[in-house]
């Protein structure tokens, strides 16, 4: 991935050896600067930052655009000669519970020339999924239990996903499910929360309810590996049926 910024007569390349990540992954790459001037040109310092980057405040420039996770000076006090290029090596670790690409934000390579620290000399956007556990578990849900994946956003600090139920009456229950997920230290942290329609007894008549039903697991990597990346299916399908089995009223309840 690669974008290509002019601040005249600088020329800056800024690489990331990738096309996209997930969370936890390591990104790689360097930024180049070539001067096109006729004269030498002098910079105070040369850092590279690692950012979350709302997409709206960015447009807008808006200084509020960036929540910044990590930075690091790539030089200090260096000239730059006619038709000169130099280049400069980085390397970030992505926090495992990051800010993944959704509609509204996602994380950036950011750097920054000068002392303004309102806004960067120039930025890349990065494409970041979910942990690759997160992934398969998603998977499951679709091609064993049906559901369907309709939204993926990034909500405080977890990776939310809103499925939609099948169409089979053992699920006619359930309107929504929302996931949210994040694995830390090879624990998978999982919160079910389900809106689903139950019948009460209301002032001596039996309704129609709106509930919501919220049931948290944790999945240790011992638990949803069988070898080494290989996931321990049956263990996954019984885990998620046995919530399922939780947020169903007793007298709909039957085998998932």
């Amino acid at each position: 991935m690669k974008g290509t910024i002019f601040s005249r007569p600088l020329e800056y390349n800024i690489i990331a050896n990738g096309e996209k990540w997930h969370q936890g992954d390591k990104i790689k790459g360097c930024l180049k600067i070539r001067n096109h001037g006729a004269e030498k040109i002098d910079l105070p310092f040369l850092k590279i930052s690692l950012a979350v980057g709302h997409f709206k405040k960015i447009k807008s420039k808006d200084k509020k655009a960036w929540e910044f996770l990590a930075e690091t000076t790539l030089g200090e006090q260096f000239s730059i000669g006619v038709s000169e290029e130099k280049e400069f090596f980085w390397d970030f670790g992505l926090p495992e519970d990051c800010q993944i690409t959704d509609k509204d934000r996602s994380v950036y390579l950011t750097f920054s020339d000068h002392d303004d620290d309102i806004w960067p000399t120039g930025q890349l956007e990065l494409v970041i999924g979910p942990k690759l556990v997160i992934q398969q578990f998603l998977e499951i849900f679709e091609n064993f239990l049906r559901f369907k994946v309709v939204q993926t956003k990034f909500s405080k600090g977890m990776v939310e996903i809103k499925l939609n139920p099948p169409t089979s009456k053992e699920l006619s229950h359930v309107e929504s499910l929302v996931l949210r997920m994040k694995e830390i230290d090879k624990t998978l942290n999982v919160e079910y929360i389900f809106n689903i329609n139950v019948f009460e007894m209301v002032a001596g008549n039996l309704m129609a309810q709106k509930k919501i039903k919220q049931f948290d697991q944790k999945l240790t990597s011992k638990q949803l590996y069988i070898y080494g990346d290989s996931l321990n299916h049956d263990f996954i399908i019984s885990s998620i049926s046995t919530v399922i089995k939780e947020a169903t009223p007793r007298f709909l309840q039957t085998d998932v």
